[in-house]
C-alpha cells in the first residue's frame, strides 16, 4: 500500500502534468496535429523498447526523441509527443509478460505522462526563453539553448523519479541519486548529443532524416542491450558461485550477500566512484569462494573447531585468491579477496601484511565480513544484537582494522542503520 506522503506526491504531480498536458492541447495549432501523430508514433516505438538495468529501471532511446520534438515543435507539442510515447508503449516485463496501457496500473501510467510532460514541457520553454528557435537551425546560434533544454529535460525527469523512489523506500532524495541515477549520466550525454543532432538533421532535410536515423539510433539500442546481456550473465555466473558456497556452508548462508551491502555503504563514504564501488561488491560476494576448497565436515562443524581445522579454514583465502586471479576481470578483486581476513596490527593471515600494506578495499570487505558474521547466529553462539556488534568492531580500532576503516564505519552506521541488519 502506498502511503499518506506517496499519494499526495503522485497527486500533485500527475494534477500538474495533465494541466500542462491541457494548456499545450489548447495551444497548438490544428495543422501539427499529424507531426505530433508521427512524432507520437516514433516515441512510442522507442519508449516500447527498454532495457532493463535493474527490476524496476530501464533505459531507452527516447529520450533523443522527445528532445528532438521539443526543439523542432516547441514546448507544448514536445510534451504531447512525450506523453503519448509513454502513455502508449508496449513493452515487456523482465519475467516475459507483455505490459500495455489497459493493464498497467492507471495511477502508474498517469503518473508517468504527467512527470515526462512536465519534464519536457519545461526544457522546452527554457528553449524558448534562453533564444532558441524551434523548427530551426539549431548549430551554432541555438546550440547552448539547445544543451540548457537538455539537462533541464534531464534533472526534472531524473529528480521527479528521485523524490518518489525516496518516499516509497524511505531513504535520503541524495541517497537514491548517487545509488540509483549516478550511472545514467554518459547515458544522458550521449542521448542528449543525439537528439540535438538528430533535430538539425530534420530540420535540414525533413522527415526522411527519421528513416536515415532510425537505422542508427536503434542499432546503438541493440548494442548496449548486448552489453547489458554480457555484464547480466557475468553476474549470473558469479550468483551461481555464490548459491554453491551457501549450499556447501549451511550457517554462513546469505552471508556473502549481507557482506556485499554493508561494503557498498562503506565504499560511499570513501567516495568511490560506481565503478570502483561495483567491484569491491563483486568481492564481496566472492570474498569466501574459497571455502568451496574447505571440506564440508569441518565448515558445518556444529562446535568448537581444533587447532588443525582452524588452520584449513584459514586457507580460505589463498585458495579464494588462486580460483580469482586468473579472471582477467577479478585480478585486482582476487587481492582483495586474499586481504580480508588481514588484521591492521599484522596479527591475521594469509601473509600477516599490516597498516596500508592491506588494500583499502579488502579492508572494507574485512569490516563488512565481522559485522555481518557478529549479528547472525553461529553453530558455537547466538547473534549479537547490532549495537553489540558496533561496540565490539570499535574495540578492535588499531588492532583489527585502521582508523580511517573505523571513521567510515561509524559514518556509514549512523546513516544507514536498517542497512546494516543481517538478511537471509
Amino acid at each position: 500500500m502506498l502511503n499518506k506522503r506517496v499519494k499526495i506526491y503522485i497527486s500533485t504531480i500527475t494534477v500538474l502534468g495533465l494541466s500542462f498536458i491541457i494548456y499545450s492541447i489548447l495551444n497548438t495549432p490544428i495543422n501539427r496535429i499529424i507531426d505530433i501523430i508521427l512524432f507520437g508514433l516514433f516515441a512510442i516505438l522507442a519508449e516500447s523498447m527498454p532495457i532493463y538495468v535493474t527490476k524496476e529501471i530501464t533505459v531507452s532511446v527516447a529520450f533523443a526523441v522527445d528532445l528532438m520534438a521539443v526543439l523542432i515543435f516547441g514546448p507544448y507539442e514536445g510534451a504531447l509527443i512525450a506523453a503519448i510515447g509513454i502513455g502508449f508503449q508496449i513493452g515487456k516485463y523482465m519475467d516475459g509478460r507483455v505490459r500495455h496501457i489497459f493493464n498497467f496500473p492507471y495511477y502508474k501510467t498517469l503518473f508517468n505522462i504527467s512527470q515526462l510532460a512536465l519534464s519536457v514541457g519545461i526544457a522546452g520553454l527554457i528553449y524558448e526563453y534562453t533564444g532558441g528557435i524551434p523548427g530551426n537551425y539549431i548549430y551554432p546560434q541555438h546550440l547552448l539553448s539547445a544543451i540548457l533544454a537538455a539537462i533541464v529535460y534531464y534533472i526534472l525527469n531524473t529528480s521527479i523519479i528521485a523524490i518518489l523512489l525516496s518516499l516509497l523506500m524511505n531513504k535520503s532524495f541524495i541517497y537514491i541519486l548517487t545509488k540509483d541515477f549516478k550511472w545514467a549520466v554518459p547515458n544522458f550525454l550521449f542521448l542528449a548529443f543525439l537528439g540535438i543532432v538528430m533535430s538539425e538533421a530534420f530540420v535540414r532535410i525533413g522527415y526522411i532524416s527519421l528513416i536515415l536515423l532510425f537505422i542508427p539510433l536503434f542499432m546503438i539500442r541493440y548494442m548496449f542491450k548486448l552489453y547489458m546481456d554480457s555484464k547480466q550473465s557475468y553476474y549470473d555466473t558469479i550468483n551461481v558461485l555464490v548459491k554453491a558456497l551457501d549450499a556447501k556452508d549451511k550457517y554462513t548462508a546469505g552471508h556473502s550477500k549481507n557482506v556485499e551491502k554493508i561494503a557498498a555503504l562503506l565504499c560511499r563514504e570513501f567516495g568511490f566512484s560506481e565503478s570502483h564501488t561495483e567491484m569491491v561488491r563483486i568481492a564481496a560476494l566472492l570474498h569466501d569462494i574459497g571455502k568451496i576448497g574447505v571440506k564440508e565436515e569441518v565448515l558445518n562443524k556444529p562446535g568448537k573447531l581444533t587447532d588443525e581445522e582452524l588452520s584449513i579454514i584459514k586457507e580460505h583465502p589463498q585458495k579464494g585468491y588462486e580460483i580469482l586471479r586468473d579472471v582477467p576481470a577479478l585480478k585486482e578483486a582476487s587481492l582483495w579477496v586474499k586481504y580480508h581476513h588481514e588484521w591492521y596490527d599484522g596479527s591475521g593471515y594469509p601473509d600477516g601484511i599490516k597498516g596500508d600494506e592491506i588494500p583499502l578495499e579488502a579492508q572494507i570487505l574485512s569490516l563488512a565480513d565481522v559485522f555481518d558474521a557478529l549479528v547472525s547466529d553461529r553453530p558455537y553462539r547466538k547473534a549479537f544484537s547490532q549495537e553489540e556488534a558496533y561496540k565490539i568492531i570499535l574495540e578492535h580500532e588499531r588492532t583489527q582494522f585502521s582508523p580511517k576503516i573505523i571513521n567510515a564505519f561509524k559514518k556509514a552506521f549512523e546513516k544507514n542503520r536498517e542497512e546494516f541488519k543481517h538478511d537471509i
